[in-house]
This record gives structure tokens, sequence and C-alpha cells, in this order.
């Protein structure tokens, strides 16, 4: 997923083409309690104790780790703003990528967020399991460490499994290919420069890379200014100018 614009002024738009993707490990939490009845005394509810380990990741701030596909972006995007984007001043880099800081914001750090809660059947009766489900993506080169995180946030009683999960990928950005879409992209918008950058999300890039094929995220956009934040929110929608 690249190739749409990100406009700085009208003598300059960066159009983002996908170099890196993170990877993804959709979890299954689960502890298991003691099941009893609604009105009596309980220290062994499960849901407590798995809303208290489920509140603790939603709430965690991974660490910054800035990837070689990252440190490009923000360089290349720095350049264009005449300013130096510094990564480990997260909130005050963010605070300076209007639109897109949502989209980049994900790919300065691992993330997990909680999406889905089981528990119960009645009102009164406590379940002896509750579980909860969590997106978990992490950065290239970075997944034991974001294995390690979890289970250090997650704690002893919370027995952890995929469901599904699958690697990160990362490749450069040069090559005949990264010219020509330059080529192609100034064709159509004089005022076009292509820049790599990363998806927080995945796609069939990480297919390609187990055959040893390169991916580029390319099917450019040329988007109204404020498109771009909507991207990948329940509003999403097309505003596209023209594409190739």
């Amino acid at each position: 997923m690249g190739g749409f614009s990100f406009t700085v002024s009208e003598q300059r738009r960066l159009y983002l083409i996908q170099t890196a993707e993170k990877g993804m490990h959709w979890m299954k939490l689960t502890v298991a309690g003691t099941a009893g009845h609604g009105s009596m005394i309980h220290r062994d509810n499960a849901i407590t104790e798995l809303s208290e380990a489920v509140a603790r990741l939603g709430r965690h701030t991974f660490p910054v780790r800035v990837t070689k596909t990252t440190r490009a972006f923000l360089d290349e995007l720095g350049d264009a703003l005449g300013t130096e984007l510094d990564p480990e001043d997260m909130e005050g880099t963010l605070a300076r990528l209007g639109g897109i800081a949502k989209l980049i914001g994900a790919t300065l750090s691992n993330t997990a967020n909680p999406t889905q809660l089981g528990a119960g059947y009645k009102v009164n009766v406590i379940p002896g399991e509750a579980t909860a489900h969590v997106d978990g993506r992490f950065l290239p080169g970075h997944e034991e460490e974001f294995l390690a995180d979890l289970d250090r946030i997650l704690g002893p009683n919370v027995r952890r499994e995929d469901v599904h999960s699958d690697k990160a990928v990362e490749t450069t950005f040069d090559g005949a290919l990264v010219d020509a879409m330059q080529s192609a992209l100034v064709a159509e918008d004089p005022a076009a420069k292509a820049i790599p950058y990363m998806l927080s999300g995945g796609t069939d890039a990480k297919s390609f890379d187990d055959l040893g094929i390169r991916g580029f995220g390319f099917a450019p956009l040329k988007l109204p200014r404020s498109w771009i934040s909507r991207a990948c929110s329940t509003g999403s929608t097309s505003g596209c100018r023209w594409t190739v």
C-alpha cells in the first residue's frame, strides 16, 4: 500500500512508497479463575485479572525504535519541511506531521491494541475463564523484544497464544524500478518526489519476500490535503485526483 501523496506545499508533494511493513501477532489471551456465584466475595475472578492485564497492555507505550526505512522517511520529510525531525521526541515530531501523524506514529514503535473481550454467560455467575484478543504489530528486527515486552506486561497469570502471526519485511529504496516510479510521478505531477515509508499494516509483500522478490507499495494517488488523515479509519474514503 503506497504511492499516495502528502502535500508539503504547492511546490512539493511527497509520494510515500511502501518499502517495509510491520510483522503481526494476532493473539488470544486467556486467564483461568475459579467459577462461583456472583453474590459471594470472590478473590480469584478471571475477569478482574484479565481486565487489569489488558488495561496495562492497552495503556503501555512501547519504546521508539527507528528502522532504516523510517530514518530515510524522516530525513526526506525533514528536508522538504526545512527542519530536522527527531524520532526520539515522538510527540514533537508527530505534532509537525499533520495529517500523516497517525500513519507514521505507528511505525516508530511496536504496538498492541486489545480488540475483543469475552467472558461469562449469566449475570449472577462468575466465569472460570476470561479471554481477550489483541492485534500486535512489531517492527522489522524487533520481534523478540516485542514478545518479551508482552510477557512482562501481561504477567504470569495470562496465557498468550497466537491466532495468526507473520513476519515483518523491509527492502532498500533503490534500483531501476524506484527510478521508474519517480519518473512516472513527475510526468503527472511536476511537484512530486517519491520517498520510502513503512506500512503499519500487512500486505502480500510478506509472501513475495518468501520468494526473494522485493516488494514496493505503489498505487499513485494525488490526494487532497485532508484525505490522508482518514486513511485506515472507519471513515476511509477515496479522494484521488488521478491514478496511474
